[in-house]
């Protein structure tokens, strides 16, 4: 008695059922392919800005050196690039944001029916609790530039 090889089996099982197959190669690419997807996004995004600042850097070294070679003047902001300004209301706002969209979003799933799960609102907590420690670093900072204040004055 003789056994058909692995091989023909298979074969006549994707011949008989060519669905079946197309079915399990499809349950096998498709969690493949959406993590790729999710991931080369990022990977292209991250790529382009750090091509762009690269770019924007070999653009201010070449522009320091031919300005060398010409024997021109430096300009004191090529050498030293400017910083992004303070914005001492920047931790009030963002704080103030977040916990809006806490509470929204804690809102939103409390009174929304069809989301089955009775703990569902508490996914706004997290938004909610980044913002007030965004409003306590405020508040702190604030209370820190008014003793340095003091102290200096």
């Amino acid at each position: 008695m003789t056994f058909p090889s692995a091989h023909a089996v298979a074969l006549s099982t994707l011949l008989a059922f060519p669905s079946l197959a197309l079915a399990d190669v499809t349950d096998a690419i498709v969690p493949i392919g959406v993590v790729g997807t999710v991931f080369g996004f990022n990977a292209v995004f991250i790529g382009i800005v750090a091509y762009t600042l690269f770019r924007l850097r070999r653009l201010r070294h070449e522009t320091i050196r031919m300005a060398i070679e010409k024997g021109q003047p430096i300009p004191p902001g090529l050498l030293d690039p400017q910083r992004r300004p303070e914005r001492p209301h920047r931790d009030l706002r963002t704080g103030l944001i977040l916990v809006g969209a806490g509470a929204g979003i804690a809102a939103f799933l409390r009174l929304t029916p069809w989301t089955g799960v009775s703990d569902a609102w508490s996914v706004g907590l997290v938004p909610g609790f980044l913002g007030c420690a965004y409003l306590v670093a405020f508040a702190l900072s604030r209370r820190l530039s008014r003793t340095s204040e003091v102290d200096a004055g």
